[in-house]
């Protein structure tokens, strides 16, 4: 995983660096006039106009860290919009002499724009359809300029937004004291970062049309972390009305209640392990102002409200890393989506699905890939034998198989069947679902890498962007056919640029595409889109749910007790989400002498 997380973070380095040094000049046609002033971008090439770098919020740094949103402060004369914003502050995916050290900026609330290229005149006359991209990375790394979605806009002629938002501890806090001295009741709020996103999308509301979108046709899209973010969005009160489309690409409908976000795990309701109380702890044992988690509670209890804030706001960005907890090599631990009663209801989605007033009902897309895990199995000394550091083979195919199946299916449970079903049964409608199968990955060097990686986790990134951080893994997503790639690249760009203008994918007669068939509970059909020797794109209704995840694992007669039991708690427990677990199904597959806490999380 590290050399994987390593080649990821060197490429988004490289790639916006690169870009930078390549000085792009200012181009007159790319005058534009926001509410707070004149901003001028540049040709990016293919006929597209850029934008980079556009302050939607102040700088939430000082006494505006861990607060809401500010709008951004207006500026003199002519903005120059040339160079990509920082990355929010973040920690490296690896640890240096066994520190977590932070790069970034506090300072990141920016966003990007593209569009087909026009003068001021014919852009306040355009009305072209928006999107708006959110980036993944767990939620506590990556950035706008990992991708660039400009594709959209050079060849299906849409505006495209790119936004970022305060990553991991900066952009998720939950702590009384935040309450205790919360001058507004928004400010005491524990999911800052989703009020990022509902303040780029008020910019976009406020100032689009001077780029030649329509403010009335706002589609949001995201992946992974990104995706989880949409979800949440659906939720979000403060976001009614800002968009009116949504694409969940590999989302996921976890959301964290604010007890298990903030405790103690000592407190009759107790917190994570990585919880926010818990992380002062650590915190205050690092500074030296506490010799152990003992003294640190005392420490930290016998601090007001006040006092506390104090001391988070006036520590370095730097610093704050040094009470996380490590993920690995991909970030750290921390509570993110908070079910805060503010921003987040106290419910978990699906039962907010389930109530028609209690979310923002708009046409939507969900969607996960085939092989999604195989993004981390094939990076698993466990499964995975790595020869000179360059060429992987896969130790037991078989277990391999069966492991991504298991923890891929269940990305596909949550993060699309369920709240397919959810949202259905309370009217919402049009819910459209895909799969992406596409596995047309060569042989080199002796290792079938279409086994190794298949529709891994970020794939569909490559094929909708046509670059980006992924693209750059060897093998990853690198065709044996060339032209079978890229038909179904044209075509997933299609259907997503008409689902932007339209709130269908479309497809039918004269478009070349199989038409895309909404999702019912009484007819749950998903768009499945794959290479031509894999069955090119179909409507199939193989769907998972919850129910027959377990089943497949209480039949399985690969697997042995103990196997079967952590799989269980990997899968309804530890893994992407805790919505099915069940203690008397888990008591009843025999897994009493299995404790839950003697399992680690999946890879």
């Amino acid at each position: 995983m590290k050399r994987l997380i390593l080649v990821l973070l060197l490429g988004a380095i490289t790639a916006s660096g690169y870009r930078m040094l390549s000085a792009p000049q200012p181009e007159g046609s790319a005058l534009r006039a926001l509410d707070t002033g004149q901003v001028v971008g540049f040709d990016s090439g293919r006929g597209i106009l850029a934008w980079l770098g556009l302050p939607f919020a102040r700088p939430p740094v000082g006494e505006l860290r861990w607060r809401p949103p500010q709008p951004a402060q207006p500026w003199n004369g002519v903005r120059e919009a040339l160079e990509r914003p920082p990355y929010c502050k973040q920690a490296l995916p690896f640890s240096v002499f066994g520190a977590t050290v932070g790069f970034g900026d506090e300072d990141c609330l920016y966003l990007n724009v593209w569009s087909p290229r026009m003068d001021t005149e014919q852009a306040r006359k355009a009305r072209l359809p928006v999107m708006v991209w959110i980036h993944g990375g767990a939620n506590t790394l990556g950035g706008s300029s990992a991708a660039e979605p400009s594709r959209f806009a050079a060849e299906e002629g849409v505006i495209v937004v790119s936004l970022q938002y305060r990553l991991g501890i900066l952009g998720w806090f939950s702590h009384p004291a935040f309450r205790e001295t919360a001058t507004s009741e928004l400010d005491k709020t524990s999911n800052f970062a989703l009020l990022d996103m509902v303040a780029a999308l008020q910019w976009v509301q406020e100032n689009i049309g001077a780029f030649g979108g329509d403010a009335g046709n706002v589609t949001i899209f995201g992946q992974s972390a990104g995706a989880f973010d949409v979800l949440a969005l659906l939720a979000v009160p403060q976001a009614r009305g800002l968009y009116h489309k949504a694409i969940a690409q590999s989302g996921n409908i976890s959301t964290v209640p604010q007890a298990r976000a903030e405790n103690y795990l000592d407190d009759a309701e107790p917190g994570l392990a990585f919880s926010n109380r818990e992380y002062v702890n650590r915190l205050l044992v690092a500074d030296g102002r506490a010799a152990d988690r003992s003294e640190a509670k005392t420490v930290q209890d016998a601090m007001s409200s006040a006092q506390l804030m104090d001391y988070l706001r006036g520590k370095p960005a730097g610093e704050l890393f040094d009470g996380v907890v490590r993920r690995g090599n991909l970030g750290y631990f921390t509570p993110t989506n908070i079910r805060d009663g503010i921003v987040l209801p106290e419910k978990s989605l699906l039962e907010v699905y389930r109530n028609p007033q209690a979310h923002n009902s708009v046409p939507l897309i969900l969607g996960s890939n085939r092989d999604e895990y195989k993004f981390w199995l094939s990076n698993s000394d466990d499964l995975v034998e790595t020869r000179f550091g360059l060429w992987k083979t896969i130790r037991d195919p078989e277990r391999y198989d069966r492991m991504s199946a298991y923890f891929s299916d269940q990305w596909q449970v949550v993060g699309v069947s369920e709240p397919a079903r959810a949202l259905q049964s309370a009217g919402q409608y049009p819910v459209y679902t895909y799969r992406l199968d596409w596995a047309e990955q060569p042989q080199r060097f002796g290792v079938d890498e279409s086994r190794l990686y298949g529709a891994a986790h970020g794939i569909e990134v490559v094929f909708l962007f046509g670059a980006g951080l992924v693209s750059s893994l060897p093998g990853y997503a690198r065709p044996g056919d060339q032209q079978s790639w890229d038909s179904l690249s044209h075509a997933m760009l299609r259907y997503w640029a008409n689902f932007a203008r339209t709130g269908e994918p479309g497809g039918g007669k004269g478009s070349g595409l199989p038409r895309w068939q909404p999702w019912t509970v009484e007819r749950p059909m998903k768009m499945t889109l794959d290479g031509a020797a894999g069955g090119g794109l179909r409507m199939t209704s193989d769907n998972v749910f919850a129910t027959d995840l377990k089943q497949r694992l209480r039949n399985d007669p690969a697997l042995a007790a103990g196997e079967r039991c952590e799989l269980y708690a990997q899968l309804f427990l530890y893994a992407l989400s805790s919505e099915f677990w069940d203690e008397d199904e888990y008591a009843a597959l025999g897994c009493n002498a299995y404790p839950v806490e003697d399992f680690d999380g999946p890879i």
